[in-house]
């Protein structure tokens, strides 16, 4: 008991590592690209934060995995290169053993993956949509950068303010240009507020101390008008509902045939079609907890060394095993989608690899013993003048 509870330690502490290393990576990673999204104008700075933490639990289904099968290989490395390894079996401590506490922390990580991938990430996945489809529709000036030209979202205009303040609400130096009904509209302005009226719920945007140029320069009928306060109210959009990777369904709809045969006919799917994207994603979202279990078995025999390799000498062999089993599962994931293989074979095959892998590796380091433990000889039992 004492020596799974010094397994588990070991490999737990170093997963607490390995996932808070890689979450600090994909947070960076992708903050910069959701910030380079508010500054163009293309998402409000108020929904990145929200973004970031749906995203990171769809993240977790592909990093949990990935952490589980490193940590259990750096902290194994570690007691083979002080030896400590050699000194459990010399104590009657078998493969066994190793397997059965490492295969408890296993278990409970994929359950955490099965949560995760079958209902959270999922949910994460279709509220990000639904996010990205409110803020296209979004009628505020909260995506609008100081500074910069803004093309409207109707393609049809662009705007610039030199100076916007932080609430969003004071600006300074406007110039708007829109197309209405073939002809050209700009206008200009020292200042401008932005606010809601209370009675409707509304939006204008009141452009103060401006000029307007209304048609086509060089024609009779161009029309300059200087004004002290123009108010222009903004156009609220209809919520389109963009389409859905099928990331982002419920599993109990892709469970549903009949609900989906609905989909299909609502959608102009083609049902065969669309039934082969569903199963792909359900042997996607098995394969998840299955690979966390399947990695962590492969991983204590690739975690073998001698005292004198180093503590990461087998890490870039692992990496390129994960890489290989993460894009095989991808392979057969585009042949169930596109009907190259049955969708009765799904994903086993490149989990049958792994796990053949695993086995191989340990009957090459311990022959059959690793399907028994060993046990240690009373001195009592010994030939005499032996031992």
């Amino acid at each position: 008991m004492i020596i799974s509870r010094y397994i588990l330690k070991e490999v737990f502490l170093t997963l607490v590592a390995v996932v808070t290393v890689l979450l600090l990576i994909f947070l960076s990673n992708r903050f910069v690209y959701y910030l380079a999204d508010a500054s163009s104008g293309n998402l409000s700075s108020d929904v990145i934060l929200t973004i970031l933490m749906l995203k990171t639990l769809d993240a977790l289904v592909i990093m949990l995995p990935l952490a589980l099968f490193l940590s259990i290989l750096i902290a194994f490395s570690r007691l083979y290169k002080d030896s400590e390894m050699v000194a459990m079996f010399a104590c009657g401590v078998s493969i066994g053993r190793i397997y059965k506490t490492v295969l408890m922390l296993a278990v409970f990580v994929a359950m955490v993956v099965s949560v995760i991938t079958f209902y959270l990430a999922p949910w994460a996945t279709e509220e990000t949509y639904r996010i990205q489809d409110r803020e296209k529709a979004a009628a505020t000036l909260s995506g609008i950068a100081s500074g910069r030209f803004t093309e409207a979202s109707s393609s049809e205009g662009v705007f610039y303010a030199e100076y916007i303040s932080d609430d969003q609400t004071r600006l300074n130096d406007i110039f708007i240009q829109n197309e209405r009904d073939g002809e050209q509209v700009i206008l200009s302005a020292k200042s401008g507020r932005h606010f809601v009226k209370a009675e409707s719920g509304d939006r204008f945007l009141e452009l103060q101390d401006g000029y307007r140029y209304e048609g086509l320069p060089g024609s009779s009928d161009f029309t300059i008008t200087q004004y002290q306060t123009h108010a222009i109210r903004i156009q609220e959009q209809e919520v389109v509902r963009s389409d859905r990777k099928h990331k982002a369904y419920p599993t109990e709809e892709l469970l549903d045939p009949e609900m989906r045969r609905q989909f299909a006919e609502r959608t102009r799917w083609d049902f065969d079609e669309l039934h082969r994207y569903d199963m792909a994603e359900l042997h996607w979202r098995l394969a998840m907890p299955l690979s966390t279990i399947l990695l962590a078995i492969l991983a204590v025999p690739l975690s073998r060394t001698n005292p004198r390799q180093g503590r990461y000498a087998k890490l870039f062999v692992a990496i390129l095993v994960y890489f290989i089993y993460s894009n095989l599962m991808g392979v057969g994931r585009t042949w169930i989608e596109r009907d190259v293989i049955a969708q009765a074979a799904g994903l086993w095959w490149a989990h049958g690899g792994v796990l053949f892998l695993a086995i191989f590796l340990l009957y090459k380091q311990y022959g059959m013993s690793w399907l028994s433990a060993p046990r240690l000889v009373p001195a009592s039992d010994q030939e005499p003048g032996k031992g």
